[in-house]
């Protein structure tokens, strides 16, 4: 390893971590969403008659989405600090 690799490994900071874990109301945030997904899966597989696979596929897609919408809202929020 060269002195620049071993300067820029030392220049960069890290990520600092709440000690506290997640707050109370994301954790309501988190499960709401999780449980309306699930509902979604039982909605489009019961209520909308549809196959078992299609049914998941729309849950596990939207919820895919949401985790793309909340990761280019925190990196917004992040790069705005």
């Amino acid at each position: 390893m060269t002195t620049d690799q071993e300067s820029a490994h030392e220049q960069a900071e890290p990520v600092p971590v709440p000690a506290g874990g997640l707050s109370r109301r994301v954790k309501v945030i988190i499960g709401g969403i999780g449980g309306g997904l699930v509902a979604w899966f039982f909605f489009a597989w019961l209520g909308l008659k549809r196959n078992i696979v299609d049914a998941a596929g729309e849950s596990i897609g939207s919820g895919i989405l949401l985790l793309l919408l909340f990761s280019i809202a925190g990196a917004t929020q992040r790069s705005r600090r």
